[in-house]
């Protein structure tokens, strides 16, 4: 289905009811595969060239790139983990299924550095920047720092997540070629998501 763009808009997602049908796991791969690579990585890559470019840095647009990629880590992940079940916070009454998946993701994807971190991603920087737009906790740097403890606080540089982030991807599809169970749980996401899709 093709959207009519009547108003002159300049942004058009790309929605799901655009995301084709697949005869075998193949095409469904490289059809995911183009997703990922167009609107999470090559999206976020544009945002720091242009920075960069027009700036000399990416200073002023660390919590746009920086929110980007943690919820980018969380797309990838409900992919990853589409079947996993929902557990339930005794005392809070919360489902605790987004951050197991979410830490289960950076261990089994990401580069070893930051495996040991993967709760302190969802806790103290993915939720702190999306819910509060700021981290109080732990810190990001504008350059390519590997994760470190300064005085016992977690600090990284935006321009390594993004690393970290690409070599995710490319582990995930890695695995996703003989895991059956990423595979079920990743065309399992695809196939949700392609049903929703109203535009």
């Amino acid at each position: 289905m093709k959207y009519s763009n009547t108003n002159n808009l300049d942004f058009i997602p790309w929605q799901p009811s655009t995301w084709s049908d697949f005869h075998n796991f193949n095409e469904a791969s490289t059809i995911i595969r183009r997703i990922f690579q167009e609107t999470i990585i090559e999206e976020i890559d544009n945002v720091i060239k242009d920075a960069t470019h027009n700036n000399g840095s990416i200073e002023h647009r660390g919590h746009i790139i920086a929110i980007a990629q943690l919820c980018a880590t969380d797309t990838l992940s409900s992919y990853a983990y589409f079947d996993e079940e929902a557990k339930v916070c005794e005392n809070c009454g919360r489902s605790d299924s987004k951050i197991k998946k979410y830490s289960k993701f950076i261990k089994d994807f990401f580069p070893d550095e930051y495996k040991e971190f993967s709760n302190d991603l969802y806790k103290l920087y993915r939720n702190s920047m999306v819910h509060s737009w700021n981290l109080f906790e732990v810190g990001i740097l504008l350059d390519n720092t590997a994760p470190i403890k300064n005085n016992g606080n977690l600090i990284f540089g935006l321009l390594n997540f993004q690393s970290a982030l690409k070599k995710s991807v490319k582990n995930f599809f890695d695995k996703l070629k003989t895991d059956s169970n990423l595979q079920k749980n990743t065309l399992g996401r695809y196939k949700e998501l392609q049903k929703t899709a109203k535009l």
